[in-house]
């Protein structure tokens, strides 16, 4: 019996060609399109839960309120993690971390620069790292030693089995003894490092990390099994409190705790509370990914119902030989559950067709082998479900239908469940206009972000650090350089633009309010760093060679003078740790870290004591390539034993929004998806429809008819449904959309228009999908339609 069933079920899928086909591309892309999303979600969740001591990590945040306003980050004091272990008998193992940086390093006549990280002595007692050499107990208990990557290991000595024991330069300063060899990251890291070096280095290159009123680095800690999670968040809340001499009433700094597995997607604060971040795009796309299946799946059952009804009097004949209901409801089931499976199967193999591509997209190394089990009993639940919901119309309905109803009403066989088809294809198409939507102001967003000049302009500069001496003096450098033709400008700074750290309140200016606790951010510059850097100077003047010698100067950005509330800032005094100057100048706003937060006050100090920093050349953008190569060569002739690696800031600049490009290709690539699926189902629904409708076409072109009046005939129904969806979908995509624009400081204006282009192109694109087949069915010959009446 299940033979012949399978035999009729492949009978019937082979006959009905077109409409086999339309239900198993539908049904295949849209669970390609999810899948990949899956797989994308499931990385992200797991990121950073890999560590055999995830229940007992935490992330400290800080949080400083005044007068109702709130800032918060993952910003610490240097040396709170020794202050946290001494003080809370909870906390058993504290660490703090830098932010990512590159160092040079050099072995044996071989320079190169890595990047890694400043780790305090515990911090391999609480993370899982795999150890080739060295051992957890020895890696960090001197401020000599590193730990070193696999791949270091293999780029300076060979192997790692070479690596252990022996010294290497960092930055041309300082010999470092390899007391470790890791294993490289793991793909389930945030936190990939060629190096980690000992915190006491930190401590000794940054005057400011000692002092426990100032902030910068993470702070993560691990407790003691058992411990009160509630009573360390107690305990942790004021701790800092004691530390500040002048607290008010007005002004608080609160430590809190999150738990460390969870600070990779939930990254971002509002008004000092946790809200969102990188979990955002997750659930983003998880709807993305439902809508798809969604809209794929409504397609296979529009098709599979209305394909079932020219079955009709099959299932007459059949009941009428004998047939049980049982069976008929086996059989038409059964076509549909293999119909689910085989686009099941062939989404799979598009899957591991678009793997590399996708992994290429996402900078990521996921494969279907990494789906856990209960995942595949996922996608064959999806596969019975579909199938069996398709199938339930004809193998439920028809089959309970009395023979001699079927051979008679087979037309009103399909009102019954025409309202449903229609109902499918609004809803279908306003999923549609809302991924539609979405994408293109995504499109508009990213555009901006990339674009806009937003305060300074990126183009044509690039970066390289400077690391000179008492005799190769970055004056000097500076001095050959604006020789070489196409060099415009040229600064060095302390912090790379919009890589900047540390806050502090250590700033005084007239009429500044008691106890005033604003946290500045600030920089030392060369001369001429606004023409290098491409912003504008609102009041006042630049540092230039000829002021450099009065080191006395600040410049101040718009944020800090509306801080400050200076009608004239310049000539006016304002002191910075200690060192009294005036303010010589005021620059306009530009991004600190990223755009998706406000620009906090910046206090820039005259640096012409740098000779070590970030040096930023601006060129001019004609014979790029010739003017670097130049720039390199006399890099080389100053600094032969530093490798000359620099940088593009307007490619610095997009790397930093690399999850919103990601985010708006993968939107852009799926949405696409989603109105191809939509429009198959449309296609499939008007040749169903024309079909039903055969003999009605042949009457009216005997009686008159013209072709573009059947065309409006088959056409306006469909278009009908397809402008309601629009309507629907319109609203709801703007409120998503609204909401995701709010977490960007710099963004665009809610773009109306964009509602009104996508509603068109969906209109244009239904209307291409339906009129050609009713156009086809409008110029049939009626003779071929009326023939057997």
């Amino acid at each position: 019996m299940f033979k012949n069933h399978l035999k009729i079920a492949w009978r019937n899928i082979v006959k009905n060609k077109v409409f086999s086909l339309l239900n198993i591309t539908g049904l295949a892309t849209g669970l390609l399109c999810s899948l990949l999303i899956y797989l994308w979600i499931g990385n992200e969740l797991t990121m950073d839960n890999y560590h055999e001591n995830i229940d007992r990590l935490y992330s400290v945040y800080q949080k400083q309120i005044f007068e109702g306003r709130v800032d918060a980050g993952y910003f610490t004091p240097a040396v709170l993690h020794r202050e946290l272990k001494n003080k809370i008998p909870e906390i058993e193992k504290a660490s703090p971390m830098s932010w990512k940086g590159a160092k040079t390093f050099a072995y044996n006549g071989n320079v190169f620069k890595q990047e890694g990280f400043f780790v305090g002595e515990d911090y391999f007692d609480m993370f899982s790292y795999h150890f080739l050499e060295g051992t957890v107990a020895s890696v960090l208990d001197s401020p000599d030693n590193i730990a070193i990557s696999e791949e270091m290991a293999r780029l300076f000595f060979g192997s790692p089995e070479n690596a252990i024991g022996k010294s290497i330069s960092y930055d041309n300063s300082r010999p470092l003894n390899v007391s470790a060899v890791l294993r490289d990251a793991s793909p389930d890291t945030s936190k990939k490092s060629d190096f980690f070096l000992h915190w006491d280095i930190f401590l000794q290159e940054n005057g400011w990390a000692p002092d426990i009123t100032n902030s910068g680095p993470a702070t993560f800690i691990m407790l003691k099994e058992k411990s009160n999670v509630a009573a360390v968040h107690a305990k942790i809340k004021d701790f800092l409190t004691p530390y500040r001499a002048e607290e008010d009433d007005n002004f608080t700094v609160e430590l809190g705790l999150q738990p460390f597995g969870e600070s990779y997607l939930n990254n971002n604060f509002k008004n000092g509370i946790i809200s969102g971040g990188r979990i955002d795009n997750v659930r983003i796309f998880g709807f993305i990914a439902f809508f798809i299946l969604l809209i794929a799946c409504i397609n296979f059952m529009n098709l599979a119902s209305a394909g079932s009804l020219k079955r009709a009097k099959e299932v007459g004949i059949r009941k009428h030989l004998g047939a049980k209901k049982g069976s008929l409801i086996f059989q038409f089931l059964g076509e549909a559950l293999l119909l689910s499976f085989v686009s099941t199967i062939l989404s799979l193999v598009l899957i591991a067709l678009a793997m590399p591509t996708f992994n290429a997209l996402l900078g990521k190394d996921l494969s279907l082998s990494s789906l856990p089990p209960l995942s595949w009993l996922g996608i064959l639940g999806i596969s019975l479900l579909t199938g069996i919901v398709s199938g339930s119309y004809p193998a439920f309905v028809l089959s309970s239908f009395k023979a001699i109803y079927l051979f008679k009403n087979n037309k009103n066989a399909n009102a019954g469940s025409q309202w449903i088809r229609k109902g499918l294809v609004v809803f279908q198409f306003a999923l549609t206009i809302i991924l539609i939507s979405g994408m293109l102001i995504t499109s508009r967003q990213i555009d901006y972000i990339q674009n806009e000049r937003l305060g300074f302009d990126r183009h044509n500069v690039f970066v390289f650090a400077f690391q000179g001496d008492s005799t190769r003096t970055f004056s000097g450098l500076k001095e050959r350089a604006l020789q070489l033709p196409g060099v415009e400008h040229m600064s060095i700074s302390n912090v790379g633009p919009m890589q900047f750290s540390n806050g502090f309140d250590d700033v005084q200016w007239a009429g500044k309010p008691d106890n005033d606790p604003t946290i500045f951010m600030s920089m030392d510059v060369g001369s001429d760093f606004a023409k290098a850097w491409g912003t504008e100077m609102l009041m006042g003047t630049d540092f230039s060679d000829q002021s450099m010698a009065d080191n006395s100067g600040y410049i101040i950005n718009e944020t800090a003078l509306g801080i400050m509330g200076l009608e004239d800032p310049i000539g006016q005094p304002l002191t910075m740790w200690g060192r009294e100057g005036t303010i010589v100048g005021v620059m306009k706003d530009f991004p600190i870290n990223t755009v998706k937060t406000a620009i906090p006050p910046l206090v820039i100090r005259n640096g012409e004591y740098l000779n070590r920093g970030a040096v930023l050349a601006r060129i001019s953008p004609t014979n790029t390539i010739e003017t670097v190569e130049a720039l390199e060569k006399l890099y080389t002739e100053t600094l032969p034993e530093v490798p000359f690696d620099y940088v593009f800031t307007d490619a610095w600049y997009n790397a930093m929004y690399k999850s919103e490009t990601i985010f708006y290709k993968l939107s852009q690539y799926f949405s696409l998806m989603a109105i191809f699926i939509s429009c198959l189902g449309l296609f499939g629904l008007v040749i169903f429809s024309a079909q039903q409708r055969e003999k009605e076409i042949g009457i009216r072109k005997v009686l008159g008819a013209s072709a573009s009046k059947i065309t409006r005939l088959l056409v306006k129904d469909f278009l009908r449904s397809v402008v309601l969806g629009i309507v629907i979908g319109c609203p709801v995509a703007w409120y998503f959309m609204d909401k995701w624009l709010t977490s960007y400081e710099y963004r665009i204006d809610m773009p109306w228009r964009v509602f009104g282009f996508a509603g068109i192109l969906v209109i244009a694109i239904a209307l291409l999908t339906v009129g050609f087949k009713s156009i086809k069915a409008a110029i049939t010959n009626p003779v071929e339609s009326l023939r057997t009446e």
